[in-house]
């Protein structure tokens, strides 16, 4: 793939670089963990998973024993009758990952925060285009010479009215546009999949959420496929395909490099590829990673769903980090959290 050698070098730094800044907040907690780990391992939230801003928050409740089966009764302001305020359901930082999407189907978490999360959303789609604008300028020069000499906006409107959306093939070798395109679709799609409340925690299964969240991805991918062919950020604006045509040796005619096969095969090969990610994740992969904690075969496990280790990359995530259910890699240091004398 173009971004083969920058996905492995991100994914090694994101792999074993192991921010520490949510742990000071549980440092007060005296009590015993919530019992979530195989003998010998403590396991805190805030520690190991870094979900989301507040996680610390949850830690310290977790160890304190303030936070025991999260359900549509708790609140935050306090409960009828007892004079601290209203009932209001739990927020999504108050609750694991993994019963997120089951509490927004049953309605027992705060409405806004099952909402599609944009912002998140767009962060990561935009630092992945980044990506992969940055390799291609880094790695072609006639992408960096088109983009660098003549009328930047005048040479990409002439290269979206020089694309060929009456030809299939744009010349472009097999594994870019039947594996490395739906790749790229298959992580826009987990990038999707991991912001929307109501289908992050679902395992592959024949139920309305989960094809209803696929199928929101299958649009999101669709719409950042096109982008990448014909928009502001993409191929057609840095590097101008499809401004000139000549002769390519492999493809054995004239070519502007344009073809509708990429608007095709990114969203819909993606959305196989995460069809057969969220499979091989739901039935060798939960239970390969449920016997080991040691971070390189983690890592080495996150090889059999590229696509979805890649995602969690781009939201700062251990590849091997899964929102339907904790993995636990042991870390040989000690955390604040685990320093924490018994009671």
């Amino acid at each position: 793939m173009k971004f083969g050698l920058g996905l492995g070098v991100f994914a090694l730094c994101a792999a074993f670089c192991h921010p520490a800044k949510a742990q000071s907040s549980a440092s007060s907690a005296t009590s015993t963990p919530l019992n979530l780990n195989p003998a010998g391992i403590s396991l805190h939230f805030a520690d190991h998973y870094h979900l989301l801003p507040s996680e610390a928050d949850l830690n310290a409740k977790i160890d304190a024993g303030g936070l025991a089966q999260p359900d549509a009764n708790d609140s935050h302001e306090g409960k009828a009758g007892d004079g601290r305020g209203e009932v209001r359901p739990p927020r999504i930082q108050d609750v694991p990952p993994w019963e997120v999407t089951r509490m927004c189907t049953a309605g027992s978490l705060n409405r806004k925060d099952c909402r599609f999360h944009w912002w998140p959303a767009f962060r990561e789609q935009t630092q992945y285009l980044f990506i992969e604008t940055g390799w291609n300028l880094g790695t072609n020069t006639h992408v960096w010479q088109a983009t660098t000499h003549g009328h930047w906006f005048h040479n990409w409107m002439e290269s979206v009215e020089g694309f060929k959306f009456s030809r299939w093939n744009d010349a472009n070798p097999i594994s870019d546009d039947y594996v490395g395109h739906p790749m790229m679709g298959a992580i826009s799609m987990d990038i999707f999949i991991q912001n929307y409340p109501r289908g992050m925690s679902i395992e592959a299964q024949n139920t309305k959420e989960y094809w209803h969240s696929r199928l929101w991805g299958l649009l999101w991918s669709t719409i950042y496929s096109t982008q990448w062919k014909l928009g502001p950020i993409s191929e057609a604006s840095f590097g101008n395909t499809g401004k000139d045509t000549a002769f390519d040796k492999n493809a054995g005619h004239k070519t502007n490099g344009t073809g509708t096969v990429g608007l095709v095969i990114t969203p819909v090969g993606g959305w196989i590829w995460t069809l057969g990610e969220d499979f091989v994740d739901m039935h060798l992969l939960r239970y390969a990673d449920q016997k080991t904690t040691n971070p390189l075969l983690l890592f080495g496990m996150g090889f059999a769903n590229p696509c979805r280790s890649f995602a969690n990359l781009m939201r700062f995530k251990a590849p091997w980090y899964r929102d339907t259910r904790p993995v636990r890699p042991h870390r040989e240091w000690p955390t604040m959290t685990d320093l924490q004398p018994a009671p």
